[in-house]
């Protein structure tokens, strides 16, 4: 902590591709966790594991979303160059338009899959405005994974506060404000768990509920992606921090990859302390990563090089179109029509290889025509 001072640099225009990389991954995981099922144990462990527990890329995108909105606004805010309103319309813009598109065009048009659609109109203004997750008999609604955007909007909201706190404060003081937030976050979501109602089917316990499907349970996962944006915009001008970038790679790669086995070996119930833990842990990995990439400026690294090639970097950046389909009734025709009962082939692994290669495309296109032009649009 030596090697870092106090006030903050000036990189509002700095771009870390291994951190769209690492969405690519991120996406991958939760992709490939919800299309190989059990399937995945056919799999040698070392192999499978982060397929088998493949929803630690939610943590993992928390985090590097708490990593991307400190390195984009902890300046504006602490220098007053931007209103909390303009920010939220920002953020609000990112992912609004394709979310509605992708409703509207996969989810509604089709009505399936039945167990995603409402049966009130109560349901379906849940889904359109992204506030399925306060209810949990409707909380996979839509798209399935509508509920964790709710948790972002939520970050979204309560970021500024925080940012407002860290601007030009010592290392030790931001530390203390992270820690005391999440305990805070986590100590609430405690209280109203024996408060909320919870269908009994859903993780046999309200707590595990509340800590898994809700921001009080994953507000450390964002907190932490912060803390480590912080670190890497007061980083002090010389060489030390960039010497130790290899080390820290190697490190926060092993960590990360270590936790995954733990999760798979050890089964924890969803939401439990021990699984809350464990993911925990990939999101702390996950942000050493993106800070040690970024101070790997001459990409020496071959996790650096790998994160920031064209190819990873674009798919990271089509990973939330792919996010929004992947379990929508087009997606799953696609499976059916080409891979299940006309397609002949019988191996699940490899059919969940192919689904997301056909997948990806549509994914793509979503980005190209809906997202892309959206956001250009709505930000003049």
């Amino acid at each position: 902590l030596q090697s870092y001072k106090k006030f903050p640099m000036n990189k509002d225009k700095v771009k870390i591709p291994a951190l769209t990389g690492l969405r690519t991954i991120a996406a991958g995981l939760v992709f490939f966790y919800h299309w190989l099922f059990d399937y995945v144990n056919d799999l040698p462990l070392l192999i499978g594991a982060p397929f088998k527990v493949g929803y630690v890329g939610v943590p993992i995108f928390f985090a590097l979303s708490g990593f991307l909105i400190t390195l984009r606004y902890l300046n504006d805010f602490g220098q007053k160059k931007i209103t909390y309103k303009h920010y939220l319309y920002k953020r609000l813009i990112r992912i609004f338009p394709l979310y509605l598109a992708v409703v509207t065009l996969f989810v509604a048009a089709f009505g399936r899959p039945l167990n995603m659609i409402p049966d009130s109109w109560q349901g379906w203004l849940s889904i359109y405005t992204l506030t399925q997750a306060f209810f949990p008999d409707w909380f996979y609604l839509g798209t399935l994974v509508g509920w964790t955007l709710t948790i972002e909007l939520i970050f979204y909201i309560v970021a500024p506060v925080l940012l407002k706190l860290f601007y030009k404060k010592s290392i030790w003081y931001t530390l203390t404000i992270c820690i005391t937030a999440s305990l805070l976050m986590i100590s609430i979501g405690i209280g109203l768990s024996f408060f909320t109602p919870v269908p009994n089917s859903l993780l046999g316990a309200k707590r595990n509920w509340l800590m898994h499907f809700s921001f009080f349970g994953h507000a450390p996962d964002f907190f932490v992606g912060m803390f480590f944006a912080y670190l890497y915009l007061n980083q002090q001008q010389d060489d030390y921090p960039h010497r130790h970038a290899s080390k820290l790679i190697w490190g926060s790669s092993i960590l990360a990859y270590a936790a995954t086995l733990m999760l798979a070996f050890r089964k924890a119930p969803m939401g439990t302390l021990e699984n809350r833990g464990l993911g925990f842990l990939i999101a702390l990995a996950s942000s050493v990563l993106v800070l040690a990439t970024a101070l790997d400026n001459k990409n020496r690294h071959p996790v650096t090089r790998l994160l920031g090639l064209r190819w990873m970097v674009y798919l990271g950046t089509i990973s939330y179109a792919l996010y929004l389909i992947q379990l929508t009734e087009p997606i799953q025709w696609l499976y059916w029509l080409a891979l299940g009962k006309y397609g002949g082939i019988e191996n699940r692994i490899l059919q969940a290889v192919l689904i997301y290669l056909m997948a990806t495309p549509i994914a793509a296109l979503f980005y190209e025509l809906i997202e892309k032009p959206a956001q250009r649009l709505l930000l003049r």
